[in-house]
């Protein structure tokens, strides 16, 4: 509430401030963040801000951007983050365990994950798309608005927004494996005029799994108000939160090789979790921002946003060791039990954007600071077990053991990272086919851990890190070939603090490299696809890779596992293709296609969990002129070979034989039919993995691989008003 106040009273003061604000009505309409809501069942978006904030259509943005549409999520029935993103073009998806998912472009973690344009907190894999109008994907680094530049992706998911007129929707969803879920999506105004307006949307699902003993429940919601103060300011204020609830947890993943040396092939639903295994998260965020027109096309906006994020997790893992198929022995069991750990994540955004005008043309320049605090904390104590560590016979588990009970002993240890700086980029016209996108960010990152004893004193600090006035430099240049086709080059600088430890539990340094692309893009059949190709390379210096000295079975303190810098670094070279939009106004399309190499300095090859050749395709089609109502579609997804290292080396294996886990070449494809029965009921059928492709979506952790799902079968049906 006091933020509430103290941002409508700076509304009032700038309206004041600026009168013409109010009066002009040739030069200012009312206040809006454009593209918020997709209106139409189009798989295009015309613009994506997550670059450089500035209102540039995506053939105008001299990087490769992908947007996945709210008629595109409908379309699949994608609920959650890594279900969009594993249909977006270049993004690969890694999953260690049920509950740990990782994100993957250009051979590079994605570490970047905003909503509206703020850092996400910790549990963003677990994001459920009901609260999201889209998800803007930027690939390559990204630095010059985030504050680091990860060379992967950024990706912005961005909130729904409430609309003027009285609107919504309400669905039933079920699935294989008892999944049941409901939505409710509702825009209301709150005012006679529409000046004041709200959107609520919410889910509960519960649903089992193909993996044995695991249940989850998941509840999600966001209630979020708009208010048109003055004809040029806007307030925007709510709240949203996710609660997840597993049960059944798996931490790590199956072994990959049994006893003998030979596959181990276990089956798809086994896992050597317990029904009391969790990884319990609750996540809670109260944001609010102000957009002031100034006149002469300029916009002031300020936000703020504060993440509350709580975790409470005990869990077993029972997949260390090399499974015996004839005797059922050689497997041993883990636990982990750390009490509740919890995070408060404050956000701040300020910048101001508009057109000046020089030397007889109009360019925009953009001037902004943005930045955070992040206080995470975690619970001092011992996890107690009496059962044994090996387990008798895996062929016959149940989970049937005692949950170890955390002891918690009064001292806690707090972590608190402080990232902000300010930016100043320009969008120039040089000639009328020629602009130049030139920019740069002064960055200041601060780390250190503070450790309190059992009665709460503080007892000392360690592991600072501190990077002062570190300069990002972006430079993009755009060339208008026709008046189809554009001609684009960009180059930047990379710094990303890193949050990954040593075995000494220290913090590794910064990563640091350059990353430049090439590209052209295109905007076809009176704008309504878009087309790009693009090359690019990487170089990323000081990666974090896992601490091969380490023994079986270590973690740092709070659980994590112990890591290493590699300061020779990766090169990363690529081509990528992307297409979005419609062919016709009943046929929507989506998708893309990436080749990868990556390289070591030595010229081996780098990563190779990530493909080499990956290629996604979306795609709907309305058959109005077979049936009125009907919608037909599908995805699908390709990728070539892959393989991970052995971490402990294959047992029995033939004398100089390289010790790999591999995944062969695969594709899985979804298909999807929609009926619209009358104008406020529809039904739909959606299939994914429809040949029940047996492939791992995870290889090479800790000699352990993690089964990817099976064909499911989900039916919605959604009734709108």
């Amino acid at each position: 509430m006091v933020h509430k106040l103290h941002i409508t009273a700076l509304a009032l003061a700038l309206s004041a401030a600026y009168p013409a604000c109010a009066a002009d009505e040739e030069q200012i309409t009312k206040v809006e963040v454009k593209g918020q809501n997709q209106s139409d069942d189009s798989y295009l978006a015309g613009s994506a801000h997550t670059s450089t904030r500035m209102e540039m259509s995506i053939r105008d943005t001299p990087q490769s951007v992908s947007v996945v549409t709210r008629a595109l999520m409908d379309d699949l029935g994608l609920h959650r983050l890594d279900e969009a993103l594993a249909l977006s073009t270049g993004i690969m998806i890694g999953q260690q365990d049920s509950e740990r998912t990782s994100f993957y472009a250009r051979g590079f973690s994605i570490s970047n994950i905003q909503v509206d344009g703020m850092p996400q907190g910790s549990n963003s894999p677990l994001s459920d798309t009901i609260l999201y109008d889209r998800i803007e994907i930027v690939r390559g680094a990204s630095g010059l608005m985030g504050g680091t530049g990860d060379p992967s992706a950024a990706v912005n998911m961005v909130r729904k927004r409430p609309g003027r007129t009285l609107q919504g929707s309400a669905s039933l969803i079920f699935s294989r494996w008892n999944d049941r879920r409901q939505e409710l999506d509702l825009s209301v105004p709150l005012s006679a005029d529409g000046k004041i307006r709200g959107r609520v949307a919410l889910a509960h699902q519960t649903r089992d799994s193909y993996m044995d003993m695991y249940h989850e429940r998941k509840t999600v919601g966001m209630a979020i108000v708009e208010a048109d103060l003055t004809p040029a300011t806007l307030l925007t204020a709510g709240i949203d939160f996710q609660r997840n609830k597993p049960t059944g947890s798996t931490w790590g993943a199956v072994p990959y090789w049994s006893a003998d040396g030979s596959l181990a092939n276990l089956p798809r639903n086994f896992s050597l979790s317990a029904p009391w295994s969790t990884w319990a998260n609750k996540q809670q965020t109260v944001f609010t921002s102000i957009d002031q027109r100034l006149g002469s096309g300029w916009k002031l906006h300020l936000g703020y946003a504060r993440t509350d994020s709580r975790n409470n997790t005990t869990v077993v893992n029972g997949g260390a060791g090399y499974p015996d198929p004839a005797t059922g022995k050689g497997m041993s069991l883990w636990t982990g039990a750390w009490g509740e750990g919890k995070g408060i994540n404050d956000n701040y955004d300020l910048y101001a954007t508009g057109p000046f005008t020089l030397f007889g043309r109009q360019h925009t320049l953009i001037a902004g600071w943005n930045g955070g605090k992040l206080v995470s904390s975690s619970q001092g104590g011992e996890a107690h077990h009496d059962y044994p560590d090996a387990i008798p016979d895996y062929r016959n588990w149940t989970g049937n053991i005692p949950r170890p009970v955390f002891v918690p002993d009064g001292s806690h240890t707090e972590t608190e990272t402080k990232l902000g700086g300010a930016y100043l980029a320009g969008r120039f016209n040089l000639a009328e086919p020629l602009t130049l996108v030139l920019g740069a960010r002064v960055s200041n990152h601060r780390t250190e851990d503070s450790a309190f004893d059992t009665s709460g004193k503080f007892t000392g600090s360690s592991n600072l890190q501190e990077t002062k006035n570190e300069v990002t430099p972006y430079a993009g240049v755009v060339y208008d070939l026709n008046h189809q086709l554009s001609a684009y080059a960009s180059y930047t600088t990379l710094f990303n603090p890193q949050t990954s430890k040593d075995k000494d539990n220290h913090l590794l340094s910064p990563e640091t490299g350059t990353n430049a692309e090439l590209g052209i893009k295109g905007e076809f059949l009176d704008k309504r696809l878009n087309a790009s190709a693009a090359v690019f390379r990487t170089l990323k210096k000081n990666l974090a890779v896992l601490d091969r000295s380490v023994p079986a079975g270590f973690k740092l303190p709070d659980g994590s596992l112990a890591y290493v810098a590699d300061g020779n670094g990766l090169t990363a070279r690529g081509i990528e293709f992307d297409v979005s939009g419609q062919i016709t106004r009943d046929w929507n399309v989506s998708g893309g296609y990436t080749i990868l190499d990556i390289a070591t300095a030595d010229g081996k090859r780098g990563e190779p969990t990530q493909p080499r050749q990956l290629l996604r395709l979306s795609s709907s089609y309305r058959l109005n002129h077979v049936l009125p109502g009907l919608k037909v579609g599908g995805s699908l997804t390709a990728q070539s070979a892959t393989y991970g290292e052995s971490w402990y080396g294959r047992p029995k294996a033939p004398a100089g034989e390289e010790s790999r886990l591999t995944q062969g070449s695969y594709a899985l494809l979804g298909v999807m039919a929609g009926y619209e029965i009358n104008r406020n009921l529809s039904a739909q059928l959606n299939v994914s993995n429809l040949l029940d492709k047996r492939y791992y979506r995870n290889v090479g952790f800790y000699d352990s691989v993690f089964w990817g799902e099976p064909r499911n079968i989900s039916l919605t049906m959604t009734a709108r008003f």
